[in-house]
């Protein structure tokens, strides 16, 4: 009898294991989402001789087909001129809050459906280039623009 009940125990045990696995969490935004950038561009211009490294936040919202944030949701960042983190030929870094990341990387929205990206950039010593910034989660996505000149 006593055999009897530490199997049904061990059972249970071993499929609550299996249902609490999956890691961090978080799926894919449903059809219908949408992801909103802000600001949805920046251009900068720096004609100073040295270069200088800037910081703009990116605010990530993504919202359900009837307009309700999205919790918790999957979204992957990327953008062109980033190399792995604290490379110092970078002219572009991307943070997930104080971590450096390599570009794509995979984060996830508060429970706002909100995501806040810091991005780094690079100016002066006549750097000039520009690109997008794009975010994706199942089939919504959203690019934001940015322009770095300069003199």
């Amino acid at each position: 009898m006593k055999a009897r009940y530490y199997s049904l125990i061990l059972i249970l045990i071993f499929f609550s294991f299996l249902l609490g696995c999956g890691g961090a969490g978080g799926n894919s935004a449903p059809p219908g989402s949408t992801i909103t950038i802000n600001p949805s561009s920046v251009s900068t211009t720096d004609s100073s001789s040295s270069s200088t490294w800037r910081t703009q936040f990116f605010t990530i919202t993504l919202i359900d087909s009837d307009g309700n944030p999205i919790d918790n949701a999957k979204i992957t960042i990327s953008t062109v001129f980033t190399t792995a983190p604290d490379t110092t030929s970078a002219v572009i870094q991307l943070y997930d809050g104080s971590s450096t990341k390599s570009s794509p990387f995979e984060a996830y929205t508060d429970r706002f459906g909100v995501y806040y990206l810091r991005f780094d950039y690079r100016t002066g010593e006549s750097l000039t280039y520009g690109g997008n910034l794009e975010v994706r989660s199942g089939d919504a996505y959203a690019t934001a623009t940015f322009s770095i000149t300069g003199g």
